[in-house]
């Protein structure tokens, strides 16, 4: 019997991730590849703003960037496979799967191993944010279409969420917030121990540190990708706002006051370093992500958004001393970031 074998077996017969011992890795373990999802605008009226072909060279621009460090891989709906292959580099992989949109970190699965290294998808049950879309659909189901592509076992978890809403360490400690995973729209009536119970089965969570978030991001209801990420265990970049006439201010010191003093699985108090968002970044929509954290950390890099403000350059400096042996490269993503979302949104890794 194959490693997959063994680990469908366990899963028919009842067990969960977590009790096989298998973890979500950290974003700074190996990968075999980046997944994203194909931006088209068939489902989304929200891009209808937009100059939809500055959007799709946005994409194309991140994809690229990543590309130069390890294989990427662009699921494309049906209808948009075609255009997909035609606009993004001969060295992206384009696999024809329905979709409806670019967020993969929150539609597509997580990745789990075992100690072994044997991998596994671990599905959240996505409702397009809280039913915020309910007519798309492709987008509820792909996270199990791309584990069956792959021929991976699938564990589908009763837990309404996204994966943008979790950061991991590699190491059983899971970092979330109160008004995502906590909120009416996903998992009413779920209290904070049955939740971590869930993360646990899910993605081998042994503890979770719970922030408060963002209640006025209408979107994702505060995901922690827009917070805070992960540098190594015992180790996070912290996103702060200096100005306390800016409307995030209040929000990021409430978080910030409650990640300090924080341990970890192993017991460890957590290191956090500072550096600013995108503060002064202003555009014409209501739901701009303004974040550096949000980004992607591939084998030997790490692809940084560019906001074209006075915030770029340390963003930088700070990534490149947290990361001393990977390569810093940024990627404007003003037709991105218009409509709510970033780097991290856009991709999941799938670990090596």
């Amino acid at each position: 019997m194959s490693a997959a074998d063994e680990v469908k077996a366990a899963l028919a017969a009842g067990q969960t991730p977590g009790e096989m011992g298998f973890v979500m890795p950290a974003e700074t373990a190996q990968h075999t590849c980046c997944w994203m999802a194909w931006v088209h605008d068939d489902h989304y009226e929200n891009w209808g703003k937009r100059d939809f072909g500055a959007v799709e060279r946005g994409f194309v621009a991140i994809a690229a960037a990543i590309a130069e460090f390890e294989p990427v891989r662009v699921i494309a709906d049906p209808s948009v496979a075609a255009r997909a292959r035609a606009l993004l580099p001969a060295n992206v992989e384009v696999v024809t799967l329905p979709q409806d949109d670019l967020w993969f970190r929150d539609t597509g699965p997580l990745f789990v191993q075992d100690p072994g290294g044997r991998t596994m998808a671990s599905n959240l049950h996505f409702t397009n944010w809280g039913e915020k879309y309910p007519g798309s659909h492709a987008d509820r189901a792909v996270g199990a279409a791309l584990a069956g592509h792959l021929d991976l076992p699938l564990f589908q978890s009763p837990l309404v969420g996204e994966g943008g809403g979790l950061i991991s360490d590699g190491r059983g400690t899971v970092i979330t917030t109160e008004t995502f995973l906590l909120n009416p729209n996903r998992n009413p009536g779920m209290t904070r121990a049955e939740v971590e119970r869930e993360l646990f089965h899910a993605i081998g969570a042994r503890k979770v540190i719970w922030l408060p978030g963002d209640e006025d991001e209408w979107i994702t209801d505060g995901h922690i990708d827009g917070v805070l990420t992960y540098v190594g265990p015992g180790h996070v970049l912290f996103e702060d706002n200096p100005d306390p006439s800016h409307p995030h201010h209040a929000v990021v010191k409430e978080n910030l006051r409650a990640m300090r003093g924080q341990t970890d699985a192993d017991g460890r108090e957590i290191e956090i370093t500072l550096l600013d968002e995108a503060y002064t970044y202003v555009d014409d929509s209501n739901w701009t992500a303004t974040s550096y954290v949000n980004c992607y950390i591939a084998n030997g890099g790490v692809v940084l958004p560019r906001f074209g403000t006075k915030t770029d350059a340390p963003a930088v400096e700070t990534f490149a001393k947290a990361f001393p042996d990977r390569k810093i490269v940024q990627v404007d993503i003003a037709d991105i970031c218009w409509n709510g979302g970033g780097i991290h949104c856009m991709t999941q890794q799938q670990p090596a």
